[in-house]
């Protein structure tokens, strides 16, 4: 049924617990989305238009509802969510004025722009009165934010901000989601106020790069597989390449998540090795994959001497924002990074993307 009434979407960001830089290489992950959102509410008008207001950077845009569009940038993912919805369907002719917003820090690494893009087909495909369950809206936002504009990133974003709460992805062919019961709290998220240059050609570099180490291990060992071969026989002897260090990291990272993915099955995970899991996850990064920056080491720092028992930072790295866990100790941890000089934001896990219908 096409829709008459108001409405409005919100879909979360979400902090990757473990397995930063697996989704797109085919490595499982561990991704919870938390309550910071990108916002589309949306009021129907007489004509067969979309007009669109982008509150938090004062754009605008208008399009006819039926007419597969024309990006007007790389990441005009709105659009192209409504082109991924025409294409599904024939379009209604009841025109809509949409209102985007959201407080998910932008360019921080908590996946402001997959929630947009999970938000924008949640709110096209609702207009053409379709109803998606997570697992095919995930896969028609991923659609409408990398596969049509040829980036490089994975799906565990998309997944997590339609299906919520803490979540295992399994980046097999068929990509299995399993909802996890672990109950975390103690959550704090810092902002570097340092807005990353360039999200996408990172991940296209970083996977390019893991790639060719992946490459120089199936040379030296035939049966390599970066899913299952044990990282003790692919470990370089002698000092690796720049290729060869990120791909070990990779594995690392692998091997540490599917030690997470069991803590984290129990409701109650023991919160003291949830940190130094944590912990050893950001070394990773920082050390394997040089995804951490001066700035966001003193806001790690800050909050581990202010009693946070883990932190790691978030996204592809280089700027952005860091995750602090930090059970009974959030509003020490919090004040502690604002005094490094970063912005803190305590926050919860939350429910995966949720439709509203308002009143006239």
């Amino acid at each position: 049924m096409v829709p008459s009434r108001p409405f409005r979407i919100r879909a979360p960001g979400r902090v990757c617990l473990f397995g930063e830089h697996s989704d797109y290489l085919g490595l499982d992950v561990l991704p919870a989305a938390i309550d910071l959102y990108i916002e589309i509410t949306a009021h129907p008008r007489d004509d067969d238009l979309i007009g669109v207001n982008y509150v938090d950077t004062d754009e605008a845009d208008e399009f006819p509802i039926d007419t597969l569009l024309a990006h007007r940038h790389d990441r005009d993912y709105l659009r192209s969510a409504f082109n991924v919805i025409l294409d599904l369907q024939n379009p209604p002719k009841q025109g809509w004025d949409l209102r985007v917003s959201g407080n998910i820090p932008l360019a921080g690494g908590l996946s402001s722009s997959s929630a947009l893009a999970v938000a924008s087909v949640f709110a096209a495909g609702h207009i053409g009165g379709l109803r998606f369950n997570p697992s095919d809206l995930a896969r028609y936002a991923y659609e409408a934010e990398v596969e049509r504009f040829g980036e490089s990133g994975g799906m565990m974003d998309h997944f997590a901000s339609a299906f919520g709460g803490v979540i295992h992805v399994t980046m097999t062919s068929d990509q299995r989601v399993t909802p996890l019961p672990a109950q975390i709290e103690g959550l704090v998220i810092g902002d570097s106020r340092k807005k990353k240059k360039d999200t996408v050609g990172d991940l296209r570099e970083i996977r390019k790069t893991v790639e060719e180490g992946y490459k120089q291990m199936r040379r030296k060992h035939p049966a390599f597989d970066r899913r299952t071969t044990p990282l003790n026989e692919v470990l370089s002897k002698s000092r690796p390449d720049s290729s060869v260090l990120m791909a070990e990291g990779t594995l690392k990272n692998r091997d540490l998540t599917a030690k997470a993915f069991e803590l984290l099955q129990m409701k109650s995970p023991n919160e003291k090795y949830l940190g130094e899991l944590l912990n050893q996850h950001h070394e990773i990064l920082r050390d394997y994959l040089s995804r951490s920056t001066h700035k966001i080491e003193e806001m790690i720092d800050a909050a581990l001497n202010a009693g946070a028992l883990g932190c790691k930072i978030n996204g592809s790295g280089g700027g952005g924002t860091m995750l602090a866990y930090a059970p009974g100790k959030e509003k020490d941890v919090a004040e502690a990074i604002q005094s490094a000089g970063g912005e803190a934001h305590i926050v919860e896990i939350d429910q995966g993307v949720s439709l509203t219908i308002l009143k006239e």
